[in-house]
Parts: structure tokens; sequence; C-alpha cells
């Protein structure tokens, strides 16, 4: 007996052990972990809201990026201060590279932090902690890559550091200037030569060139291997920080800002850190700040909000400046499509009005609004096949920028030939409408297939959609005619026969859902989420309404991480055709659907939607082109790596969620919907048509401040400040 109770003790203590030295190394793992990890908060608001977390974001490597209004790098932040690619309009060098190695090795990134203009990434070597830094220059075409070494041994270290500079894949560097940027990345072609001097080497292709420096003592390039070479020498906790400068510009301009940068580094980098935290509180001067008891709709504001400070380029070769790309990163889609920026016309004429008008103006400028679906950046010509939902875009965009603004005067403004603001608005109403005819449904034609799906099936020719859409682009232009002293009735007559013929024609009662024809007269049916574009449009009636939102179930339209652009039912629906095709949705779809279905008081149907996007805001440092909805990732096979169109999620929040609408009288009208994904929401500081409001949302109540006095009412009943 005795000895089984020793026996029984001895188990004991060896399982106490055995659970000791688990803790133990699960402690030292815990330590190291935390000795690999970044500090993630500063406790500067400004500095920290756009930060993005590593160990959250699921953005690949060759989708990740910076920019700094003047160009954008590629960072592959998997291995320790790797950058792969350089793009500042007009100049490119998409195989620029740059690695640093020691010992000959790459280091294994084990954490990293992005904002918009620099990332940080950390690893080790050897016992040696290494943090990379990489910043872009605000105000020049130009980047820092500073490397930290500590020696976290007992011995002293003597480490051979390298910088490869040249592609892994063709040991070269090429460098272009390229007059036109489309929706494809552009890709460098000629070769550089490489030229040595006392400070790095200039790498020159004709009149352009690409500069690169360091600033540790004896750093020496190898034109072979095309490697910077040096040695570094740390005693037991010893660190130390070497920088290699970046800059892309003509040949001279190039020396000269690469020779700025190096002579006083720390000062380059610090005023570019202020410059970023000043754009930061710009934006919240402009629109307001959201705090919300879900953290997921703050984040999701706030990186929606980011997207203002990433697509705004100043450069002197641009048509326009700030300039409004639809991308930013990497070079892609730098030109701007009205498809994108149109979907954002409610904050952007709070944000920048000067720009926001004049981006219109060049719009209708280009000649592209009949025949194309964007303007170059360069030249502002006009680009691409015709979008059929341009007219209504361009439409749109200048109704909200008046009613948000009160810039009444924009409707007289001269555009062409003697042609104003208004006389385009009434001409894009009646594109492809005869006004001495009666009304009938456009036939877009072949090159109306607005979907683009990848397989043999089409949506084209006598469209629903587009020509629901109709409606609204009457009824705004009307409206607009008013406001200028010009009514024009005929619009609104043409507006309501359009309701009865689409009806008659096109709405399918025994599917709930209506088909669309081709040039022969011969129907089919497409269950595409375009279609939910005409709620709250004016054009259909309750039962058309009711008949749309059957099909906004998860049989159907909804995915568990979003929504699907093409029902599930589709005979043409396909999970590698993301943005129309059915696997996911173009990003900028939810939000704007969202917004019609609260303003339209359908708040359970918005947050259907809503509630499903919201783990974008914690996953991504931008939004792309395109989510996928039946699981957590995002479309890959595209360069729109950050999309000017996703301001429209902040818009949702704003103009739905929040019920926020200006009147064309001054009236701001605030109705908060009764939505289920937060109790509380909060909004300080809205700046709208001459007043400053906030508006605090908790429970079924919520309070309105604006010039010194407070409003209260009840969820459902609208404030109007006038």
């Amino acid at each position: 007996m005795i000895l089984k109770k020793n026996r029984y003790l001895i188990h004991q203590v060896i399982l106490l052990l055995a659970v000791a030295l688990v803790c133990s190394t699960c402690s030292l793992v815990q330590k190291r972990e935390n000795n690999s990890k970044i500090p993630i908060m500063t406790g500067n608001y400004f500095r920290d809201v756009f930060l993005a977390d590593g160990d959250s974001i699921i953005t690949r490597p060759q989708h990740m990026g910076i920019v700094n209004g003047m160009g954008s790098v590629g960072i592959a932040y998997d291995y320790v201060g790797v950058i792969n690619g350089f793009w500042a309009p007009p100049y490119v060098s998409s195989d620029f590279f740059i690695e640093p190695r020691l010992w000959g090795e790459r280091v294994k990134t084990d954490h990293y932090t992005w904002l918009p203009y620099q990332t940080k990434q950390i690893g080790r070597l050897n016992g040696i902690e290494i943090m990379s830094t990489t910043t872009l220059i605000y105000g020049i075409r130009a980047g820092v890559l500073s490397v930290k070494l500590k020696n976290t041994t007992n011995e002293a270290k003597e480490i051979p550091l390298q910088f490869i500079c040249n592609s892994p894949f063709t040991y070269r560097i090429t460098l272009d200037r390229e007059d036109v940027w489309g929706f494809g990345t552009r890709q460098s072609k000629t070769a550089v030569a490489d030229t040595e001097d006392k400070k790095g080497i200039m790498r020159v292709q004709g009149d352009y060139a690409i500069a690169i420096g360091g600033d540790l003592k004896g750093l020496r390039w190898e034109e072979a291997t095309r490697r910077f070479h040096g040695t570094i020498k740390l005693k037991p906790g010893q660190e130390i920080v070497t920088s290699l400068v970046f800059s892309m510009e003509k040949r001279e301009k190039a020396l000269q800002l690469r020779n700025d940068l190096l002579s006083n580094l720390k000062m380059h980098i610090k005023s570019s850190d202020d410059y970023y935290i000043s754009e930061v509180k710009s934006i919240f001067d402009k629109l307001p700040r959201l705090t919300s008891d879900n953290k997921d709709i703050e984040k999701i504001y706030n990186r929606s909000l980011s997207i203002l400070m990433m697509n705004r380029y100043m450069l002197p070769e641009l048509a326009l400046n700030p300039y409004y790309p639809t991308g930013s990163v990497k070079g892609g889609c730098f030109k701007n499509y009205l498809w994108n920026y149109g979907a954002v016309s409610e904050i952007l004429p709070l944000f920048d009005p000067d720009a926001d008008k004049k981006h219109i103006l060049q719009f209708i400028r280009s000649g592209g609004l009949y025949n194309g679906h964007s303007f170059d950046p360069l030249s502002g010509k006009g680009t691409g096949s015709w979008y059929p939902v341009n007219q209504n875009l361009i439409i749109q965009l200048t109704y909200n920028y008046i009613k948000n603004t009160g810039d009444t005067g924009f409707l007289k403004e001269e555009v062409v030939k003697g042609e104003t603001v208004l006389d385009h608005m009434i001409r894009n109403a009646m594109h492809l409408d005869d006004i001495a005819g009666p009304v009938k449904l456009v036939d877009y034609g072949p090159r109306g297939d607005h979907l683009e799906l990848r397989r043999e099936f089409t949506y084209n020719h006598v469209i629903p959609d587009l020509n629901g859409l109709r409606y609204k682009n009457y009824e705004r232009v009307s409206e607009l005619c008013k406001l200028a002293g010009n009514p024009q009735p005929y619009l609104m007559e043409r507006a309501e026969e359009l309701k009865k013929i689409l009806k008659k024609e096109l709405w399918e009662p025994e599917i709930r859902w209506f088909s669309y024809a081709d040039d022969k007269g011969i129907k089919d049916v497409r269950y595409t989420i375009q279609m939910f574009y005409l709620l709250n449009s004016g054009v259909i009636d309750k039962e058309i309404e009711n008949g749309l939102l059957s099909h906004l179930n998860d049989q159907e339209f909804l995915g568990q991480y979003g929504v699907h652009s093409m029902s599930k039912k589709d005979i043409a629906y396909d999970q590698v055709d993301i943005d129309n095709g059915g696997g996911g949705i173009c990003t900028l779809f939810p939000p704007q659907i969202a917004l019609l279905l609260y303003n339209s008081g359908k708040t359970e149907d918005a947050d259907k939607i809503m509630g499903r996007i919201l783990w974008w805001g914690q996953r991504l440092p931008y939004f792309g082109d395109s989510q996928v909805a039946n699981e957590v990732n995002y479309r890959q096979d595209t360069p729109l790596q950050a999309d000017i169109g996703t301001i429209s999620l902040a818009e949702s929040i704003l103009f739905g969620m929040l019920g926020i609408n200006a009147g064309f009288d001054g009236a701001i009208t605030i109705c908060p919907a009764n939505t289920k994904l937060a109790k509380e929401l909060k909004v300080k500081g809205l700046k709208i048509r001459g007043k400053t409001i906030d508006i605090s949302v908790k429970g079924d109540k919520y309070e309105v401040v604006s010039g010194g006095k407070s409003y209260k009412a009840k969820i459902g009943d609208p404030t109007v400040i006038h």
C-alpha cells in the first residue's frame, strides 16, 4: 500500500515537472514571439487610426504596397525589408528591387505593420534582431529603407550585410517613362546602365534615372552581381541603424534627391511622419469621426476614409491636381473610371469640393461619356469601351455635388463650346432617347454588356436595370433644371411613362424578377446584383420591390462572408468571376445597395448586407476591386488593390445607417436607421452646407447637436435642421 502511494506521488511529481517544463517552454516561446513584435499603437490617434497589424491581414505580399501621393512601391512583407517595384507616374520601374541579406540569407518576417506611407517588418537570424522600416517621403518620388540590427546574444558579432538591387528573376533593372496609364500595372522594359559614384549608384535610362545610395561606412557596389556589400560589427546588446535611399526622376533631379536624403535622413523621415499625421488630421477636420459599440463598424469606416489619402496624387505631369485615380497601389488602375469615382458622390463634395468639381468637368470634357469609361490621368482624354452606366453616374455626381455644397452656379458654368453643365446634364438624361417620339426601352446593343461575364453568357441589348436607372436620371435633371430657373416638364412626363413600360415589357411576376431582351426580342433572365440598384429609385412599385427583395437570401445572393454578384441559382454563376459573375462582388456594390435599402426603410435587408462585410475592415489594409462572398478572401487576378469606390463604405454608414441628407434648400435631415448592427453610434464634426453637426444614437433614441441647439428624437422620426 505504501509502495503504491509512493509510486503515485512519484507519478504526480513527474507530471508536475512535465507541466512546468511545457509551461516554461511556452513562456520562452511567448517571450521570443513578444520580442519579435512591433509595437502597434503609439497613443497618437491620427498616426494609429489607419495602422494595420500584419497578424490579421490577409493581403498577399504581391498585392501589398505603400503610397505617398507621388508614387508607390511594392512591399513583399514575407521577408524583412524587401521592396519590389517602383511606380511614380509617368515613371515606372516595375522590376525595381531591394532586399537586405545577412550572412547571405534572407530574413523571414515574424511580424509586420502597415501604414499608407510606411511599413515595418521584424525578424531574427543568428541571434540578430532585424527590423526594417520602409518610408516613402512625401512631396518627392523617393523613399528610404532603414534597417535596425540588434545583437541579442552575449557574443560580439561581425555581420556581412548585402543590399541586393536587381530583379531576382532577370538580374537587371529597367526604367521607362509611360505616357498612358490604364487598368493594368505598367511594366517597364528598357534596361538601365549603372554609374557608380562616391555615394552610391545612378541607374540611367536616357533622360531618366533611379538613384540609390547608403549611409553605411565602407558600403561598396559590386556591378557584376548588382548589390551593395558592407560589414557591421555589434557588441552584445548593441544596435545600429543603417539606411538605403532611392529616388526616381530626371537624371539630375534623381541625383539631387538622393544626396539631399543622405545628407539628413532623420529630418526627412520625421518630416514625412509629420506630414502624414497632418494629412490624417485634414481628413477628420473635413469629415466626421465615428465611434460605436460595434468596433467593426468603426474599423471599416476608418479604412474606407483612408482611401481618400491613398488615392490623392499631386504630380506636375497630371491633367488635374490633386488627382484621384481609381487605384493607387503599385501603379494598378491609375486612370480614372467613372464607375468607381461615381460611387462616392456624397463624400467627395464634403472632403474636396474644388477637386470634385474639376473631376466632373474632366469627365465631361474628356469625350468618353458616350464612347469610353474613364479618362487618362496625363492627357485627360476619354479611354476604353463605353459603359452605359456613365449617364447615370455623371448626373449623380453633379446632383450630389450641388446638393451637398450648395454651389448652384456650377450648373451655369461653361464646359465646352458655349455649353453649360446643365446642357450636358440634359443631354446625358436624354441619351439614346428621342424626344420627338414616344418613350420606349433603350436597346444598348452588344457593347452594353456591362457585366463583362467571362464565359459564354451575356446580358446586353434591352437591359432592365439600365433602363430603369433612366427614371432617376430624368428625375434628378428635372430638379436641376428647376434649380437653375429653367424647368423642363417633359423630363418627368417621360420618366412616368418609362415606369409603366418597364413593368409591362420586362417584369416577370412568376419569378419575381426582370427579364432582358436581345436585338430580336428574345427574352432571357440574368439574376444579377445590378437589379437591386432600382431600389429607392422611383421606377418600381411595391410589388416589384417585394419581388426583388425576395431573392436577397442565403440560397441566392447572400454568402456567409459577403454578397454574390450573381445569384447562385443562375446558370451563368461563375465562382472565379468575382466582380460581376458570382463568386463574390465588386467591392463598392454592397455598401451602395445597403445605402439604398437604409434610405427606403428596409433596414433589416440593409443589415443583412452590411453585417456580412464588416470583416473587411479588420482583415485588409485597403479594399481592392472585389471581395469573395463564400470565404475570407479577395479577388486575386486584378491590379486594382486600393479602389477609390470603396469610400462608399463610409458613405453607406453616414448617409444610410445614420440617415444624413442635404436638401437643395440647405436643410439637413437626420433620420438614423433602426439597425441591429450597433446599439450606439456617434458622429462628431459632420460639416455640411455650412453647418457642423454631432449625432449620437443610443438604443431607440438619438440626439442631434448643431449651432448650440440640441434636438432629441426617437429612431424613425426625422430631425430637420434649417
